[in-house]
């Protein structure tokens, strides 16, 4: 009886410090901007099903090699985990020849065989929904297939531009143009979003083109899904400069681009440009260093972040921007992962990273903070890409306040004169929560002292019953 009395007192203090966790903050109800995206190249990430493996071969780096719609499936426990709330798919339209990507659409109403059937599409949506994940199809508009049918009906005649794609993506490069200012052909595509939606139920699309995507096309029929639109011919300021600053330690941060809207898509690696992790190679830094860097603005900064598949191990291409590797889910830092996971969590629970407002702080020699506030809830955002620890003060925030780092638990109080001093270790990043001033605990630590106390207490008195039993 005393044993069991002396561990229900162990047990009181870890009751209690789980009462003094703080929730999730609660929301309003979920916006677009709320996501974090897992981008998906099906044919590069995981082989599922071997029966749909014709032609497949490793060795080229043209050819499909094998990954499918089986394949996600099976894998939709690994995206929950990383923290991710919506998968974005690479085309999942048939294809003609070599089109591993997808983009060269024969049939924009079918599956590629490669790929899988309709039926495991709509298994893969009913999956993601049910581990609470929304599932983005990516929809080419702006082009098809060099050999597409519509090419022979002359029906469809004015469905094309003059001339032909002009893209430094080698996929589509001199593909059959789509003009997306015909009225018939927004029809089209719109039947088509409702085909893949009551087909599948898919949530939503991003409609990819060489060039501007009309507004017409975003005005869904529905208006219960999400449409999206991509210009495969824009330079992506975000991504480029992101990826020139952090691919090398002591560069500074004050050409970082900051969207204006929170709900633009932010990105770091992608199909059209060559891995980030080479980059960093290349200019003989530590890769996992500038992933972590790269990785807390892209998730903190205002926008939508997404990360291309196998980012989180970090997989390199070796340069080569026609070498698209297979996901390795044997490989991996677990750095990383733990880095993406965190920032995955936070953006779940601190509404600030995802809806706040935006304003820089402070942006010197390689050290850049800056504040997301949204209502009542304030985050601070440090990054030092400098090769040396920096400092700087932090001014005008409320008295009596601190900062809780959330990536690497470090606190900093208000100093006498009220301001906040912020010290931030050669090329490391935090992200703080802004909060009333803890202090010390008095109540907790006297309640847990008294529980140690009657712990020790009880332990004496078993020992003194066990000596005299024996006597």
């Amino acid at each position: 009886m005393m044993r069991k009395s002396v561990i229900g007192l162990m047990v009181i203090p870890f009751f209690l410090l789980c009462s003094f966790s703080v929730s999730a903050a609660e929301r309003e109800e979920r916006q677009w901007q709320d996501e974090s995206i897992y981008y998906i190249m099906i044919d590069r990430f995981m082989n599922g099903e071997m029966g749909n493996n014709e032609g497949a071969n490793l060795e080229d780096p043209e050819a499909y090699h094998g990954g499918d719609i089986k394949g996600i499936i099976d894998q939709l426990d690994y995206i929950k985990e990383l923290g991710f709330t919506t998968i974005q798919l690479s085309p999942i339209m048939a294809n003609e020849g070599e089109g591993f990507h997808g983009f060269r659409i024969s049939d924009f109403q079918s599956v590629e065989e490669h790929f899988g059937t309709i039926a495991q599409a709509q298994t893969l949506v009913e999956e993601a929904h049910a581990r609470d994940l929304k599932v983005i199809f990516d929809l080419p508009v702006g082009f098809t297939g060099e050999n597409h049918s519509w090419l022979d009906e002359q029906s469809k005649g004015d469905w094309f531009a003059e001339g032909q794609v002009a893209s430094e993506l080698s996929w589509i490069d001199g593909m059959p143009k789509l003009d997306t200012s015909n009225v018939n052909l927004q029809q089209y595509f719109q039947e088509t979003m409702d085909f893949w939606q009551e087909e599948t139920g898919v949530d939503g699309f991003r409609l990819v083109s060489s060039s501007q995507v009309p507004e017409e096309l975003l005005q869904t029929a529905s208006g219960d899904r999400i449409v999206i639109a991509e210009n495969l011919s824009d330079k992506e300021a975000f991504r480029a400069q992101s990826r020139e600053i952090f691919s090398e330690a002591g560069n500074p941060l004050d050409e970082l681009v900051t969207q204006q809207s929170v709900e633009e898509v932010n990105r770091l690696d992608g199909f059209g440009v060559g891995r980030f992790t080479h980059l960093a190679v290349e200019n003989s830094q530590n890769p996992i260093t500038r992933w972590q860097l790269a990785l807390t603005y892209l998730f903190t900064a205002p926008g939508i972040p997404q990360l291309y598949y196998g980012s989180e191990i970090p997989l390199d291409d070796g340069g080569n921007l026609r070498n698209l590797p297979m996901m390795n889910f044997k490989a991996g830092d677990e750095k990383l992962r733990k880095r993406v996971e965190k920032l995955t969590s936070m953006r779940e629970q601190f509404p600030a990273l995802t809806r706040g407002n935006y304003e820089e702080l402070y942006n010197q020699e390689g050290l850049a903070v800056f504040k997301r506030t949204e209502q009542e809830q304030t985050m601070i955002v440090a990054i030092n890409n400098a090769e040396e620890t920096k400092t700087m003060e932090i001014e005008n925030l409320e008295d009596d306040h601190q900062l809780r780092g959330l990536l690497h638990d470090g606190l900093v109080r208000q100093q006498n004169d009220g301001s906040y001093r912020l010290g931030m270790e050669r090329e490391t990043a935090d992200v703080f929560i802004v909060e009333q001033n803890s202090g010390y605990n008095w109540m907790f630590i006297g309640f847990v002292g008294g529980v140690l106390g009657l712990f020790v207490l009880a332990v004496i008195m078993i020992s003194l019953k066990n000596r005299k039993e024996k006597n």
